[in-house]
């Protein structure tokens, strides 16, 4: 209960990662994540605010640097709420091991790493250096539903219980 604490003094919350699942604007078929041993794969998360997409659209286009930072800090709190689902407890985490981060870019834009720094910095605001991650900030044009961020993070957790995956495309419309 550490983690989340030290969540909730960043003004920032988790949502329910069942309530997300349960629309599926995308249609996508995933699940939501996936272990192997002590290791936790999570599928890419998107920035969500109050239940809908939150920030979405172009980075150096529609949406500033500053933008697209807040949106991926938004990202990295939903792969918290993956990680609270799965796991229980975000204190269980023991390292952030790689996250890759995809970035809706206006063409020529170059500054992905930067943007991406809003989901690494908040994960080490919240783990310390067990928060720092190997990564990758990659730079396309275009993401599912217009999202601006999407980041895919893997993680090294304590103990042995997790929970079954939730299933995305069980919510198709």
């Amino acid at each position: 209960m550490i983690t989340e604490e030290k969540l909730k003094t960043t003004g920032l919350s988790l949502p329910d990662l069942e309530d997300l699942y349960r629309t599926n604007r995308s249609g996508a078929h995933f699940i939501s994540h996936f272990s192997v041993q002590n290791l936790l794969y999570l599928s890419g998360t998107t920035p969500i605010r109050d239940g809908k997409p939150y920030r979405t659209g172009v980075v150096g286009r529609d949406l500033t640097i500053e933008q697209g930072y807040e949106a991926a800090r938004y990202a990295a709190v939903t792969s918290l709420a993956a990680i609270k689902y799965a796991l229980g407890d975000l204190d269980r985490v023991e390292q952030a091991v790689q996250l890759i981060g995809f970035v809706n870019s206006a063409p020529g834009f170059s500054e992905q790493p930067k943007v991406i720094n809003g989901a690494t910095d908040l994960l080490v605001e919240l783990y310390g250096d067990r928060g720092k991650p190997t990564r990758a900030a990659i730079g396309c044009q275009g993401l599912a539903s217009n999202h601006s961020v999407e980041i895919v993070l893997t993680v090294v957790f304590s103990g042995a219980e997790v929970h079954a995956p939730l299933a995305r495309d069980r919510y198709v419309k």
